[in-house]
């Protein structure tokens, strides 16, 4: 067995052993019944034979089957209560090991999630977790069960006859370095499978919430072809896999066949010179053909094993992922005053030596919003994302109120942030949910009042289970406009003192934009607001603007002042909104 696998065992011994060894404890206890029944079945075969037909014992006919129904029936309730103890065991495994590997999704940083897809992730928590189940559960049946009951069996045959049991035992080396080598391919295959199965989750998930652009764009023979592709990769390691494990039955039939046929040519040659007792023969030839199926199980316990430790691997490296976000006790809390945000000399990188932020320095005063404005790639979103600690800058610091927000707990910053972007995330629930994400002992006058104040609860009263509507998938049941002002409304209900504002408007059109940026003024008032602008209307309503480009800020003002100086934010502005200050002019004259 290879060093690696070795070492899982092992640590899935440390991980779940010592919770689960009293049970275990008691499933090898009736193991080892069903083995030693097993074992006791076939010897009693020898007084079967010799006894009532050899030596026509009438008195003993009645003992000898009142003990072979004992032996069957102590071996039933033990095989039953050895396989739910092991099912139960497994079970409880699966789940655990799926809590294990959500509760560290939740404390790894976005850099994680940006670098495995979805697809990914489900094919680990729902896939892998239960690999932990499938090999604790192989190594406790097949070297549990059938290894204690293959020493039984074969302990009996030793004490029947020493060098027939030599006899039956010649082709097992072979077999297991014939295993051996049949453990790598299947190890190789298994994890292309895993990976050609994320694959179609990957195509029914962008099927299922891509479907209007999908029709739109007629790409259905395009993720057709993805999808069945996948599929047939599928279908064809799994048959692979199979063929592979396939092989061992030849073999195992192969040395069967050698070893009954080399045990019936030394007994019959015994019987016939020296007159040996038949039913030491046939207690012999009963425990080898009961050897068949537990030896055929554990030969091929490598094979399996190989393919169901490419998912303990796979769960073990999502669990070795750094928690990032999880953060020692006793940090103190950050405290907000004012909301003053000030960014010191702060740089940070995606990719190691190019910065997307470079030496920033940035302030946004408290109470005021401030528009950050810029070409795209600029790195105005990268200022969000270090703000609300989704990552932390290579150098530099930045401050609320003063304080540092990397000294400051993670949950107390993020809790004085509320953030309203371009694309509003709804969970697939009730919109009072969705409202009072975060907040769930809010009371539900508490949420119709922030829907109130978001202007959201105009059109939830028409909805025909009004606050208790299902949102549906993604939010795919309600509009864009009204996805936006149930975001609106949590961040009215939040009530945090800085408010980040990823231009929530932009994909709107212009009555629901006029309407979501009355409802915005109301939600900003007196609070500190970071607001990344792509429209003249939010520019000129910022109390600061401040020019990002290269990460740097290279102009810093108000509207007017920018555009008299006719550096390069009169040149963004000539380039990006006076087009739009002229349609919308224009469009003011006509009405």
């Amino acid at each position: 067995m290879p060093s690696e696998t070795l070492d899982l065992l092992k640590r899935l011994a440390r991980d779940y052993g010592r919770e689960y060894a009293p049970q275990y404890a008691l499933a090898i206890v009736a193991m080892v019944v069903v083995a030693g029944t097993t074992a006791l079945s076939a010897y009693v075969m020898k007084h079967v034979v010799d006894t009532i037909f050899v030596h026509q014992n009438r008195a003993a006919l009645v003992g000898i089957t009142l003990g072979i129904v004992a032996i069957f029936l102590v071996k039933g309730i033990a095989a039953y209560a050895s396989e739910v103890m092991v099912g139960v065991i497994g079970n409880r495994l699966v789940a655990e090991t799926q809590r294990r590997m959500f509760n560290h999704l939740l404390k790894v940083d976005v850099a994680y999630f940006q670098k495995h897809s979805s697809s990914d992730l489900v094919t680990r928590i729902s896939n892998n977790a239960a690999s932990t189940r499938d090999v604790l559960n192989m190594i406790s049946m097949s070297f549990g069960r059938d290894l204690f009951t293959i020493i039984g069996l074969v302990g009996t045959m030793i004490v029947l006859d020493p060098i027939m049991t030599a006899i039956s035992l010649i082709g097992g080396p072979l077999i297991a370095v014939a295993s051996r080598k049949l453990r790598q391919r299947v190890q190789k295959a298994a994890k292309s499978e895993v990976n050609s199965t994320a694959g179609i989750i990957q195509a029914t998930r962008e099927l299922s919430q891509g479907t209007l652009v999908v029709k739109s764009f007629q790409l259905e023979n395009h993720m057709r072809t993805r999808a069945m592709n996948a599929i047939s990769a599928v279908e064809r390691l799994n048959t692979k896999m199979l063929r592979i494990k396939a092989t061992v039955n030849p073999m195992m039939e192969a040395a069967g066949g050698f070893a009954v046929a080399g045990v019936v040519f030394y007994a019959g040659w015994r019987n016939l010179y020296y007159g040996d007792s038949p039913g030491q023969f046939f207690a012999f030839i009963t425990a080898l053909l009961m050897c068949a199926d537990p030896a055929r199980r554990v030969s091929r316990v490598h094979l399996q094993l190989a393919s169901a430790i490419v998912g303990v691997r796979m769960m073990y490296d999502l669990l070795d992922t750094p928690a990032k976000e999880e953060e020692p006790p006793g940090k103190p809390d950050l405290h907000v005053t004012g909301g003053e945000i000030e960014f010191h000399d702060v740089s940070f990188s995606y990719v190691r030596g190019k910065h997307v932020i470079n030496g920033l320095n940035l302030t946004a005063p408290a109470g005021k919003t401030t528009a950050l404005v810029g070409l795209s790639g600029g790195g105005k979103t990268t200022i969000f994302s270090l703000l609300q600690r989704f990552r932390e800058p290579d150098a530099g610091f930045i401050t609320i109120d003063g304080q540092n927000i990397a000294s400051a707990s993670l949950v107390s910053v993020r809790r004085n942030i509320s953030t309203v972007g371009q694309d509003a995330f709804l969970f697939e629930g009730t919109i009072i949910d969705n409202i009072r994400t975060g907040l769930e002992a809010a009371s539900e006058q508490k949420c119709i009042d922030a829907a109130k104040s978001a202007n959201a609860d105009e059109f939830i009263i028409k909805l025909p289970k009004k606050y208790e509507s299902q949102v549906g998938e993604l939010g795919t049941q309600v509009s864009g406009g009204q996805r936006q002002r149930i975001a609106l409304a949590r961040a009215f209900l939040k009530d945090a003192p800085i408010i980040l504002l990823d231009e929530p408007t932009s994909a709107l059109d212009s009555h629901t934009e006029e309407i979501i940026q009355r409802e915005l003024k109301q939600l900003t008032k007196g609070k500190t607001t970071l607001v990344i602008a792509h429209r003249l209307s939010t520019i000129l309503h910022a109390d600061l603007i401040h020019v990002i480009d290269a990460g740097r800020v290279v102009e810093s003002g108000t509207h007017d002042e920018l555009l008299s100086q006719g550096g390069a934010y009169s040149r963004l502005f000539k380039l990006q909104f006076s087009k739009y200050a002229e349609q919308k002019d224009a469009l003011a004259r006509a009405v």
